[in-house]
């Protein structure tokens, strides 16, 4: 298993679930001021925005879980990180699907021994789902300044690494 030294086990304090529509503001709440601060540079962060396209993609997952996958973890009833994965993305120069991660994020005063676990049980999460799918190739990316922690989790997942982007390909 991928990161396997980071699998969900009894000594974790959170679990994971589906996202649901009464998750949507804790959602926003997260993950709103990290953003801010790192994206006012190259545009404006839009919570209503952010909030619609977090209930169609909760919609569609409730409808079919083979469309998206959006997680949540929870620890004392606070949630404290999520993660959200498409499926449909293609490059233009290869029939393979690609599942898309737009999203995974974890709350940012949380220790940091305790981050680096949730975001490889969120990568261990989107292996899976993505191989249930069919899916062969996931791509992750990050437009976060601190950045180098994020990749170097992918790359021991064996994702492979081309500047912010990270892919891997499901073994056969």
């Amino acid at each position: 298993m991928i990161l396997e030294r980071y699998a969900p086990s009894k000594k974790d304090t959170w679990t994971w679930r589906l996202a649901n529509l009464t998750d949507i503001d804790r959602i926003v709440a997260i993950s709103q001021q990290p953003l801010w601060d790192e994206v006012v540079a190259i545009s404006r962060f839009d919570t209503d925005l952010f909030a619609k396209n977090l209930s169609l993609g909760i919609v569609r997952q409730a409808f079919n879980q083979f469309d998206e996958q959006i997680i949540v973890a929870e620890e004392n009833d606070q949630l404290i990180a999520w993660a959200w994965l498409v499926r449909g993305s293609y490059t233009t120069y290869s029939r393979d699907e690609m599942a898309d991660g737009r999203f995974s994020h974890v709350a940012v005063d949380l220790p940091i021994r305790k981050k680096i676990t949730l975001l490889a049980q969120i990568i261990q999460q989107w292996v899976l789902w993505a191989t249930m799918c069919g899916i062969p190739v996931i791509h992750s990316s990050t437009m976060r300044i601190e950045q180098q922690a994020f990749l170097r989790l992918h790359e021991q997942a064996g994702f492979i690494i081309r500047g912010i982007s990270a892919f891997y390909r499901i073994p056969k």
